[in-house]
This record gives structure tokens, C-alpha cells and sequence, in this order.
């Protein structure tokens, strides 16, 4: 039996991922509701995300430098965090491992392929999607991603009827999840959906805890809501209620609020609540949506889509190299600053960097600004692995215009959409030297461009490297004093 090569086995997995991209492209567009057709297609987008993140490391990750940076980084990133585990290191790629893993991925894939031909005779039962300006937007940088199965998932439970005899007319979804993990898109994606908005008469939202333990209002009582949609057409006045919880709340409170809401409800009507406690998977009557963050493949696979669009990477191979590079550092950092910012709003914000400028030069400049994050950020510690840690307070980007200068970044907060004053400042504006503010600033770190419209806004301070070295002296010191 001969021995398959590398290069072969890099073709046919190129071959094989065309073939499960466009399978998951032609589904993402139907309306699925079959709950094992969803699962289905989650598992086919999950080994699309692997599978091209295996492909790309191999084709773009030929430069020695760049493995061993790479390397060193993944090895960093996963003595801090998990969120920075992947099956291999980049630098792994000519290795027996590396080699190994191309293969388990090339038969996983194929395997994938083998078994899809009944999903794709099933998905001529499904009607195509309307051109929403929201689920089939052509740009991914307007679209929801990675969330369709949850999503169908939503709207199959708000469609349905309860059934006869339960205790509990009112059917309730709980949606959990850490904080900036996606809850709110996701529930705004689904009231914006043409099926939800034709099933209920209104779409009220309730925030925070109070109305639930203070007050004696029920869920029908709009002084404590807001009508975020009405629909004069639909006369049977069923409501859906969401409720977006920032704390435990106690389940007696919940029960009395639930039990009072009872009789004034519609029927038909239906309650979303979400929260980041686990403690309300006891509020549902149906099992919890739980969201967890994207593996790092799909970040990836997000990031290069914004980056090259519809063109292929590999006709521009310096440039997917270096997107790959990129991906890599401030995916690392991303297991440091979890608290801070989030993997998809900073793919979003370098890639709107790397479009600005789409030269090798500029790419490369930002990749030695993202590196150079890394030695500013991490400081020596007695305690944890590699002997290194992050400063909890703060951290410090390097300044594009002046790699001298850095832009230190307090903790971020959130306000939506009208709420709140934003600033006029952007965080782009600073970094490339547009705009030079002195003393401490608040800059816009990012606006969502889907609902609910979230603004992301930071507490800056310019600083030069002596200031920021001096930073750290005196943070050792604090520490060896304690």
C-alpha cells in the first residue's frame, strides 16, 4: 500500500471542506426546525471550523519565525487559561503529531461527507429563508454567527403550543450563559424574526431583579416593561415576555410572580429569561439553552471571512500567513484578558485595522504591535505557571503610529443603544495617532452592529514605555514587599 503524502492529504481535505461548506451555506438558508436536523448541523459546522483551521495552519505557517512565535504563545496561553487549548501547537505542523492530526481530521471530515447525503436529501423539505436584513445578510460582519441551531431552537419553543394539562400554561425558556457571551443577540435575533413577530400580539422586556422581588406588579403590568415591538394585525393578544436577569433571584419570588402573571397572560403567551446563574434552569418548563463561547477554530473561521470576504485566502498567501499570525497572538492574549474584551468584537476591530491597509508592510506592523502587547502585558509573579501573570487593573496596547507609546485600557462597560451618551473618540483613532488626548479618556472600543446595539467603552491613558516599564518595576516591588 503506497504512503499518502502530505500535500495529497492536504488536497483532499480542501476538497472535502468545499464540499461540507456548502452543505452548511445551503442549510444555514432554510428554515430548519427539526431539532436533530439542527444538531446535525452544528456538528457539520463545528468539523468545517476544525477542519479549516487544521488546513490553514498547514499551508500559511511555513515560516520557521513564525512557528516558534506561535509556539511560544500557545504554549503561554495554555499554562494560563483552557481557553487557549487546541489539539497542537502550530509549530507542530511537520511534526509525527502534526501529521497525525492532519490525518484524524482529513478521515473525520471524509467520514462527515460520507454521512451527510440523507441531511442533504432532508434539507428539500425545508423552505428557504426570506432575505432578512439580519440572518441572510451577505457581509458576516452584520450577520449572527455560529448560532443558528440555538436560534431555531427559540423560535420552535415560542411556536409551539404548550401541551394540555400542564400545571403551567405559560411556557417558560431559560437562557444561560456567561456575561458577553451572546444571550441578548440571540433573543434580539429572534424577536426580530418574521415567524415570532406574526405569532404575538407584543414582545415586552423586562431588566434587572427588582421588579421580581420589590415590586407586586405580574408580568402583564407594563409599568415595569418596555414594548420593544407591537403587532396591530394580531388580535389574540399573546404576549411574549422577556426578561433579562443581572443577579440570583430568589425562586419563591420568581414562583409568586409567575403564579400571579397566570391568570392575566393570554393564552398562548411565552416568557425568555436569561441570566449568567445556573439557578434559573429550575424557572424553565422546557430544557435550558445554555451558550457557551466559540472554540478558537471558529474564531478563525470568523476572522478570515471578514478578512478576505469572498475571495479565497489562498491568492494571497503573505497576507493569510500573517491574518494567521495575527489570529494566533491575540487569541493568546483573548485567554489573558477574558474578563476584558472578547474574541469576536477584537476580530472585528483588527480586521477593520488590516482592511484599512491591505499591504504586507501594514500587516506586518500590526503584527509586531499585537507581539509587543504580549512582553508589555505579562509581568513577573511568585505565583502561577511560566511564572508570569497579567496586571489585573489595566493593560497596555502598543500605539500603531508610535511603537514607543502605548494606550493603557482600563476595564470596559457596556451601554445600549440610546441610553447613553457614547464617546466621539475611537479606540482606531488613538492607536494610529489621529487623535492624541491628554490625561485619563474614555474612548468607543466598539459598536455592534446587530441588536440590541451594544456600545463597548474604555477608560484610556496614553503612556510612554518608560512610564509603563516604571509600572511594572513598582508592581514587582509591590509584590515582593507582600
Amino acid at each position: 500500500m503506497s504512503r499518502v503524502s502530505k500535500e495529497e492529504r492536504l488536497q483532499k481535505l480542501e476538497k472535502a471542506l468545499l464540499r461540507v461548506a456548502i452543505t452548511v451555506e445551503e442549510a444555514e438558508g432554510r428554515f430548519i426546525t427539526n431539532n436533530g436536523m439542527l444538531q446535525q448541523l452544528k456538528m457539520l459546522r463545528k468539523e468545517m471550523y476544525k477542519g479549516y483551521y487544521v488546513l490553514d495552519n498547514f499551508k500559511y505557517l511555513d515560516d520557521q519565525e513564525a512557528k516558534v512565535n506561535a509556539h511560544q504563545n500557545f504554549s503561554l496561553a495554555c499554562s494560563i487559561s483552557n481557553t487557549g487549548k487546541r489539539r497542537f501547537p502550530p509549530s507542530d505542523v511537520n511534526s509525527i503529531q502534526g501529521k497525525k492530526e492532519l490525518k484524524l481530521t482529513l478521515d473525520s471530515v471524509q467520514n462527515m461527507v460520507t454521512d451527510m447525503y440523507e441531511f442533504v436529501a432532508f434539507l428539500n423539505n425545508y423552505p428557504p429563508m426570506f432575505r432578512q436584513p439580519y440572518s441572510m445578510h451577505l457581509l458576516l460582519e452584520k450577520r449572527m454567527f455560529g448560532r443558528q441551531a440555538e436560534m431555531e431552537r427559540t423560535i420552535y419553543f415560542l411556536l409551539q403550543k404548550e401541551p394540555l394539562g400542564e400545571s403551567f400554561r405559560v411556557g417558560v425558556l431559560p437562557i444561560i450563559g456567561q456575561g458577553r457571551v451572546g444571550k441578548s443577540t440571540l433573543v434580539e435575533h429572534v424577536c426580530y424574526d418574521i415567524r415570532v413577530r406574526n405569532h404575538f400580539s407584543q414582545i415586552v422586556f423586562f431588566s434587572g431583579n427588582k421588579f421580581i422581588e420589590e415590586k407586586q406588579h405580574t408580568l402583564n403590568d407594563m409599568d415595569g416593561g418596555i414594548i420593544k415591538y407591537k403587532n396591530s394585525s394580531q388580535n389574540d393578544g399573546k404576549l411574549l415576555v422577556i426578561i433579562e436577569l443581572d443577579g440570583d433571584v430568589e425562586e419563591g419570588a420568581w414562583r409568586r410572580l409567575l403564579s400571579a402573571s397566570q391568570s392575566c397572560l393570554p393564552s398562548g403567551s411565552k416568557i425568555i429569561v436569561t441570566s449568567r446563574s445556573e439557578k434559573v434552569t429550575n424557572f424553565g418548563t422546557t430544557e435550558p439553552i445554555r451558550l457557551d463561547f466559540l472554540c478558537r477554530e471558529a474564531c478563525w473561521y470568523f476572522f478570515k471571512v471578514l478578512l478576505f470576504g469572498s475571495s479565497y485566502a489562498e491568492d494571497q498567501p503573505k497576507l493569510a500567513s500573517l491574518a494567521l499570525e495575527i489570529f494566533e497572538e491575540y487569541y493568546c492574549q483573548d485567554a489573558l484578558f477574558g474578563d476584558f474584551t472578547g474574541s469576536l468584537a477584537n476580530s472585528k476591530n483588527i480586521a477593520a485595522l488590516l482592511r484599512s491597509n491591505v499591504s504586507t508592510q501594514h500587516w506586518r506592523t500590526i503584527l509586531a504591535c499585537v507581539r509587543r502587547n504580549w512582553e508589555e502585558n505579562l509581568v513577573p509573579s511568585s505565583n502561577g505557571p511560566n511564572n508570569t501573570r497579567v496586571e489585573n487593573r489595566h493593560y497596555n496596547l502598543c500605539r500603531i503610529s508610535n511603537i514607543y507609546q502605548y494606550v493603557q485600557v482600563a476595564r470596559h462597560h457596556v451601554v445600549r443603544s440610546g441610553h447613553e451618551e457614547v464617546p466621539k473618540i475611537t479606540i482606531d483613532e488613538v492607536m494610529y495617532g489621529r487623535i492624541a488626548p491628554k490625561g485619563k479618556f474614555e474612548v468607543l472600543w466598539w459598536t455592534s452592529h446587530l441588536p440590541p446595539y451594544y456600545s463597548y467603552i474604555a477608560s484610556c491613558e496614553i503612556l510612554d514605555s518608560k512610564c509603563v516599564q516604571k509600572g511594572k518595576r513598582c508592581s514587582k516591588k509591590r509584590k515582593e514587599l507582600s
